[in-house]
């Protein structure tokens, strides 16, 4: 069981519980674990759901050479007639990865509800400080009774059987609209409040209000023309403000389709020509695609745990994509190193803030 995560390690030492038939995964973890899967229950045919481009550019790579891997899909919803290639079956169980925020968790299993054979088994993973300890309350609508079934290597794993009873709701009820008031710099350089219609899926950054550092950033911005970049969009607050502003030109670009999908529901709202871009990195900017500016409240968590590759991979692929005049505008927790990181793979910064929790860096 090496190099698997630990919630794999404990779907793999239970995976005799697991039905014959189709089984399909629910934001499943970026490791080798359907090969160990697929040798451990052949009668199984699997198929994969993720959000997130990089796991699916990691689990998709797979399907050519393990045969009982069906399909892995992406994008914000999955439904039986979504998939290009053909219908969906009807799944005889499903595996949730219990993930960040219950909203999401309710999201997901009102999404699996509409796709389950009858009587279908339902079983959630999860990390015990994550949250997945109150995953009951989320599979009441759709099981008869939800049990642990195992706790182990710091994970847990729950089981029920579907009540047969499917969510009637599509992507479209998902959807939460708030209005909202921000302040920033507009064109002429003077403080000004820009009005925002903002749509946000379940567990999407910045999705129920403005977050502090975001704040920090648009009250600092200034002097931005031509065409820019948001990295890691969320509900496209960033991008939506400064096209509204500034009167720029600006792609929204994140790992995580809901984020995709609420940054484009964004730009509908208010009326911004942008493009709302699913990306593993910059991997799907081409470098011939240059930018007069990048702007960006970086992630730098992976799941629950702090990822800094995700940061230095996006720093050293952003000088390819600039032209040789321009801006990069950053906020960031103050602790991290972002002056080194700059001075490795770009240029030194000014620090044009730094409350003691975050800092605001700007490249000319």
């Amino acid at each position: 069981m090496s190099q698997l995560f630990a919630e794999n390690q404990v779907i793999e030492r239970n995976i005799e519980h697991l039905p014959s038939g189709h089984v399909l995964l629910v934001d499943a973890l970026p490791d080798n674990a359907l090969r160990a899967f697929s040798e451990a229950r052949p009668d199984i045919t699997w198929h994969v759901f993720t959000p997130f481009a990089d796991t699916y550019e990691t689990l998709s790579a797979q399907t050519s050479s393990i045969q009982s891997l069906e399909g892995v899909y992406t994008g914000a919803w999955l439904s039986a007639n979504n998939n290009k290639a053909a219908p969906l079956p009807q799944f005889n169980a499903v595996i949730i990865y219990y993930p960040k925020t219950k909203q999401r968790f309710e999201y997901y299993t009102s999404m699996v509800s509409q796709l389950l054979a009858e009587d279908a088994d339902w079983f959630v993973v999860g990390e015990k400080k994550g949250g997945v300890k109150s995953c009951d309350k989320g599979l009441k609508p759709y099981v008869y009774a939800s049990k642990k079934l195992d706790a182990a290597r710091h994970c847990m794993l729950f089981h029920g059987v579907y009540n047969n009873r499917a969510s009637e709701a599509s992507l479209e009820d998902w959807f939460n609209t708030t209005s909202t008031q921000v302040k920033t710099q507009g064109a002429s350089g003077q403080a000004i409040t820009v009005d925002l219609q903002l749509a946000s899926l379940p567990g999407v950054f910045s999705a129920t209000k403005l977050d502090a550092g975001t704040d920090l950033l648009l009250q600092h911005i200034h002097s931005l023309q031509g065409r820019g970049l948001d990295f890691g969009c969320g509900c496209g607050v960033i991008a939506t403000t400064l096209a509204k502003a500034f009167d720029v030109n600006i792609d929204a670009l994140d790992v995580d389709a809901l984020a995709v999908e609420s940054t484009r529901r964004s730009f509908e709202l208010n009326g911004i020509d942008g493009t709302a871009i699913h990306s593993n990195g910059l991997g799907q900017i081409s470098k011939q695609h240059q930018y007069d500016f990048i702007v960006s409240n970086p992630p730098f968590h992976t799941g629950i745990n702090t990822d800094y590759s995700i940061v230095e991979s996006f720093l050293k692929g952003s000088k390819a994509r600039l032209k040789s005049r321009y801006q990069m505008w950053i906020v960031a927790n103050s602790f991290l190193p972002y002056q080194d990181w700059f001075a490795k793979f770009l240029k030194s910064a000014n620090t044009i803030v730094n409350n003691k929790r975050f800092s605001v860096y700007h490249i000319k």
